[in-house]
């Protein structure tokens, strides 16, 4: 099940993809924005079709997220992802170790060694070392955009993550992916939502990532049923998006006040090929300099 809490007039909305399913239930969702529901019901039933990508239901989206998978959308990532110009920059997954070595000169001397008359094994040093190994990282991006944005433009933000682990998971690394939002509601509300697509110990599966980050039905249902999870009164338009540097000191600040789990590294959202290779470009180079923390 999912988690909301209220923290300084920002609520918070946390779980895994799979508690997604339970924002349908009826009182999951606040009573002062519960009407919401029932009026995208009716836009997805009445209203352009465009811009849900052809999703006429809350069940028709919940299939794609849950269950049947983005199936148009797999084949297309799949054949986008192999000509992406990003294979210079894979890093590799290393981990530093300290390691005990013995010669004849270092920093401690081992006294046994030298009474023994080892001087060629009486010093010891701890040496750094890099070894391949597993390394955590905990990747972020946001999810979903604004009604101006089509079902075709989505699609990118949903391959760069898909892409994104399916890179690091091949080079070694473990991966965990959330799916993150915030909005503002007037001058002193905000909510958030923080979606665990894939934990670290769990396979990718690149139709799941595609659809929560990339199919505009999927988002323009579930994405705003997560909106809707909140005590504050949601206005009409749901709020302001935080974008940018904006929406980056906002988890830095969620995280350093153990609101949410800390994030190693948050990828920018893409609305074309062009920006999804600018955002992967950017994310491997991170990785590869270090400045993505290991979870």
């Amino acid at each position: 099940m999912f988690r909301m809490t209220m923290r300084f007039k920002t609520s918070i909305v946390t779980g895994s993809i799979d508690s997604m399913a339970h924002l349908l239930e009826e009182h999951n969702i606040p009573e002062v924005n519960r009407f919401r529901v029932e009026k995208t019901r009716e836009r997805l039933a009445n209203g352009d079709r465009r811009q849900f990508g052809n999703v006429a239901s809350f069940e028709d989206a919940r299939r794609i997220l849950m269950t049947d998978g983005w199936q148009s959308g797999l084949v297309r990532a799949r054949a986008e992802i192999p000509t992406l110009p990003l294979a210079d920059l894979v890093p590799e997954a290393v981990a530093m170790k300290r390691r005990r070595v013995f010669a004849e000169d270092g920093d401690t001397l081992r006294v046994e060694s030298a009474l023994a008359g080892n001087w060629d094994r009486a010093w010891e040093t701890r040496a750094r070392r890099a070894t391949r190994q597993p390394v955590t990282l905990s990747i972020g991006c946001g999810f979903g955009n604004n009604g101006g944005v089509s079902h075709d433009e989505m699609f990118w933000c949903g391959l760069q993550m898909a892409a994104l682990v399916d890179l690091l998971e091949g080079a070694g690394f473990r991966i965990e992916l959330r799916a993150l939002k915030m909005n503002t509601f007037g001058a002193v509300n905000r909510h958030v939502q923080d979606w665990t697509v894939k934990q670290s110990d769990q396979p990718l599966r690149l139709d799941t990532a595609l659809s929560l980050f990339g199919h505009a039905g999927v988002y323009r249902t579930f994405g705003w049923l997560g909106n809707l999870a909140t005590e504050h009164k949601v206005p009409d338009g749901l709020g302001l998006v935080a974008t940018g540097d904006e929406m980056l000191d906002a988890f830095d600040s969620l995280a350093k006040a153990s609101a949410i789990p800390p994030l190693s590294l948050i990828v920018p959202t893409a609305t074309s090929r062009d920006e999804a290779i600018k955002n992967l470009r950017a994310a491997l180079k991170a990785v590869r300099a270090g400045q993505a923390v290991a979870a």
